[in-house]
């Protein structure tokens, strides 16, 4: 029997899916196949995740706040280990001087902790350095939004 993909979702995913490409409005049926992956275990997000999302308290917000007991995973010392090794080995990961990317390391870390290990789903695929970047390097699966719901054959019906 094939072992079910477990996903660590970075901040970039969820908005860039539910502000642009998959609004709930007409993709509805995206964000609940994800609600349900959500409640079988297999799609995750760090607590800096969350944390991201707040600032904007929004509708997306809502919706992770509602399955954050299921979705949300809390930093323990393994992640925080591979994070601290993370930040010294790509600094540039995180811009400190604008704020942003803050949980960049935490969505890689979260996936890096897992055995097996997690796949990331991003949305940041231009930039300086930038999670695809550091999961190429660190040997760890990443895909967009679009590419996950490819994997797990989700049709539009």
């Amino acid at each position: 029997m094939a072992t079910l993909t477990i996903y660590s979702a970075d901040s970039s995913a969820l908005i860039h899916g539910w502000r642009r490409i998959y609004r709930p409005k007409n993709f509805g049926f995206v964000w609940d196949r994800l609600g349900v992956l959500i409640e079988e275990g297999r799609f995750k997000a760090s607590v800096e995740v969350y944390n991201d999302l707040e600032k904007k308290d929004d509708e997306l917000f809502k919706w992770c706040k509602e399955r954050k007991d299921k979705l949300l995973v809390d930093i323990d010392e393994t992640i925080q280990a591979h994070v601290a090794r993370i930040m010294k080995a790509y600094p540039r990961l995180v811009d400190t001087v604008k704020g942003r990317s803050s949980s960049d390391p935490f969505v890689i870390a979260l996936a890096a902790s897992t055995d097996p290990t997690m796949t990331v789903v991003t949305e940041e695929f231009v930039g300086k350095v930038r999670i695809p970047d550091v999961c190429d390097s660190e040997k760890i699966t990443y895909c967009g939004l679009a590419d996950l719901i490819e994997r797990e054959d989700w049709k539009f019906e």
